[in-house]
């Protein structure tokens, strides 16, 4: 019985590749080289345009005195529903009303304002 000599084909797509004869590779036709397209024309650069820096101004907030029961979140200014107080906790139930979600938060989170 003759030996037969074996290599990792690796001509395969992503990671599988297998141990075939030698004979077989021989056989297999050499791919066609792969065409490269042509570079499309450049266009011709604008002159990029400069913006003068101004100083920040800051944003001037408006709030409107809220309805009774109701809190604005210090961070993000949401709005929310207060549904119970634990005073002994220090933390306020409230229904957001944004999201319609309802958390926990320490009373030093919300304001009246």
């Amino acid at each position: 019985m003759a030996r037969k000599t074996w290599i990792l084909d690796t001509d395969t797509k992503g990671t599988g590749a297998n141990v075939v004869p030698l004979d077989k590779v021989l056989e297999r036709p050499e791919p066609a080289p792969a065409r490269r397209r042509a570079a499309p024309p450049a266009e011709p650069r604008r002159p990029e345009r400069r913006r003068h820096a101004r100083p920040a101004e800051p944003v001037e907030r408006t709030a409107t005195p809220l309805p009774a029961g109701h809190v604005r979140k210090r961070g993000t200014g949401e709005i929310g529903r207060v549904l119970a107080v634990d005073a002994r906790a220090g933390t306020a139930t409230v229904r957001w009303l944004k999201a319609g979600a309802t958390s926990t938060v320490p009373l030093s989170s919300v304001s009246r304002r």
